[in-house]
């Protein structure tokens, strides 16, 4: 065999061993994206907010384009990134006493990344679909995985809005509930996180590996 067909064999051989690739679309997160941890304690009721959303979220190639119920995967990539520092409370010392919860100066950010998820097939049509996601979320530097039902809607022009809510234990983080006033004010340890995400289609990411 010759030098040539040599090569030509090896890169035959190539292509059919390299995972097939596909071309998907990127979303853009806009500013009026917000997500909201809430809980409550023995003496009122809480809530903080923040809405930057250091995220990257990619979409199948045939989002724009087809009946969201032809897609196996319509999400493909989820990764989002939350700076501690941007949640708000409402009240200076609030904050103050979440951030330390929260180990804000030696784990900065919040972050969340999408595993696998299940589609709602009776709740999904050409224009919406829900599903049950399994995730990461990682808060103070402890990781743990959770499910979150979510529901995505396409708007017209491509645009997206995402909604979601997850309830989870503060202790799952290793984190103790936070007390303020001397002991008198105790967090519980449940909170709910519910995020309204809004997207618009920014570029085509070409030739993602599955």
């Amino acid at each position: 065999m010759t030098r040539i067909q040599l090569v030509t064999l090896a890169a035959t051989m190539v292509a059919f061993a390299a995972p097939e690739a596909i071309a998907q679309s990127k979303m853009t997160v806009r500013p009026e994206s917000k997500v909201t941890l809430a809980g409550s304690s023995n003496v009122h009721d809480w809530a903080c907010n923040s809405s930057t959303l250091n995220a990257t979220i990619e979409l199948d190639s045939n989002y724009a384009t087809k009946p969201l119920s032809s897609i196996a995967r319509p999400i493909t990539k989820v990764v989002v990134n939350i700076p501690v520092k941007t949640l708000k409370c409402g009240h200076g010392k609030m904050d103050d006493n979440m951030y330390k919860a929260l180990k804000a100066d030696e784990f900065p950010e919040i972050r969340y990344v999408l595993g696998e998820y299940e589609v709602n097939a009776t709740e999904t049509s050409a224009d919406k679909f829900s599903a049950l996601t399994t995730g990461e979320i990682t808060v103070a530097g402890k990781t743990i995985t959770t499910k979150i039902p979510i529901t995505a809607i396409r708007k017209e022009g491509g645009s997206m809005i995402g909604e979601g809510t997850a309830r989870l234990l503060i202790s799952d983080f290793g984190i103790k509930p936070p007390v303020a006033m001397l002991g008198t004010l105790r967090t519980r340890n449940e909170i709910t996180v519910t995020f309204n995400v809004l997207l618009d289609k920014a570029t085509v990411v070409a030739l993602t590996e599955r």
